[in-house]
């Protein structure tokens, strides 16, 4: 077997002697790259291919085998992490385990045999952990991709607003970074479904930024409980569904639900969608995006001021505009503008990304008596 297809695994200590003697026992059946002390150990794991188990000394001056993997828990996150050690002391041992998320502790001396076993359960773990992540990640959003692709034809306004504020959202994301973006990412999308509830002059006048009467605001106001009502049946989206369900919290502990949650205790998701749904809502309301975020600021209080700081710094639209025949539209453009038919209705909000299934929409729409109104506005790649 070529060695690029053994499991990668990395191997910490502070003897060298004693790595290089477990590279020679171990390397027929696996990759293995050597690390002497907890700091090249952390060095390695931001070089080359991931390794799917990761194994550490305990003993080791300055930092110690579980502080070193309780570290490399958040570097490396989906790999593997196995202890050698010679302690016996069953409740450090615990303590030990649970703060480094460790899969295996060895007691040392440690036979080929034990050591070998060990390893081979680590990549099995490590490759069912990676096998569900993709799971989650592909299978699962395709399904939700096509429960969004249902909301761009039921209500186009509801899911260009949703595909703006993902697109802002990912951006925030970047900057800041986060675990399971995935699941934040669908949770902007998806609030959006509560639109489905919507009369559709409610649910266009909610887009295009109108002030809406008593009435018509309780039912803006209901959308986020009828999105989490349509999300939380869906296996394994309970992030997702406590995403919408804090959307309306303030950073300031204002706001449903009304259970005394405020600050870093707010479920990231819900801080992030709070931010990113009020930003959009001054966008569709005319303001320019300078403006917007001069706004936000004076409402402070009520967002994550790292997420605030990190929509400033990304808020700014790069690239130009630029005018396209329905002819020449194309899946992966971006409509900068919205577009409607040629008496003035509109057929799809501004901010989309231009979809196969939204493609289509918009030629069914030009076979019409009422055609559509060209040139449609795109923005220019970056």
């Amino acid at each position: 077997m070529a060695g690029s297809d053994l499991p990668r695994i990395l191997l910490v200590d502070d003897e060298q002697d004693l790595l290089d003697g477990l590279r020679r026992q171990l390397r027929r059946e696996f990759d293995v790259e050597t690390a002497v002390g907890a700091a090249n150990g952390l060095f390695s794991l931001g070089k080359g291919a991931p390794f799917e188990v990761i194994v550490s000394d305990f003993m080791m001056p300055g930092i110690n085998g579980a502080q070193f993997l309780t570290a490399a828990r958040k570097a490396a996150p989906s790999a593997t992490r196995m202890l050698l050690t010679g302690h016996t002391n069953l409740a450090d041992a615990a303590i030990t385990v649970n703060q480094g998320g460790i899969f295996r502790m060895l007691l040392k001396p440690v036979d080929h045999e034990t050591m070998t076993g060990a390893l081979r359960d680590c990549v099995a773990q490590h490759r069912l952990v990676v096998a569900e992540r993709e799971l989650l990640e592909q299978t699962l959003r395709g399904s939700v991709q096509a429960l969004t692709e249902v909301l761009s034809l039921v209500s186009p306004a509801a899911f260009g607003r949703g595909t703006r504020m993902r697109r802002v959202a990912a951006a925030i994301l970047d900057a800041v970074g986060a675990e399971d973006r995935w699941a934040l990412e669908l949770a902007v999308q998806m609030s959006q479904l509560g639109a489905v509830s919507l009369p559709p002059a409610v649910a266009e006048r909610l887009m295009t930024g109108v002030d809406l009467n008593a009435t018509e605001q309780a039912m803006v106001d209901r959308m986020g409980e009828v999105a989490e009502q349509l999300v939380s049946p869906i296996p394994r989206l309970g992030a997702v569904a406590e995403a919408i369900r804090y959307s309306r919290k303030g950073f300031d502990g204002s706001g449903a639900p009304p259970d005394g949650t405020a600050g870093d205790r707010i479920p990231f998701g819900g801080r992030l969608l709070r931010l990113v749904e009020d930003h959009d809502a001054l966008l569709a309301q005319g303001a320019s995006p300078t403006v917007a975020i001069a706004t936000l600021r004076s409402q402070a209080a009520r967002y994550d001021p790292v997420l605030l700081d990190a929509l400033a710094a990304v808020a700014s639209p790069a690239g130009g505009v630029r005018g396209v025949p329905m002819a020449e539209l194309q899946v992966g453009m971006v409509l900068a503008a919205p577009v409607t038919s040629l008496s003035g209705v509109l057929l799809v909000s501004g901010g989309q990304d231009v979809t196969p299934g939204l493609l289509t929409r918009l030629r069914n729409f030009a076979e019409l008596e009422d055609g559509v109104a060209e040139p449609l506005m795109v923005m220019d790649a970056e």
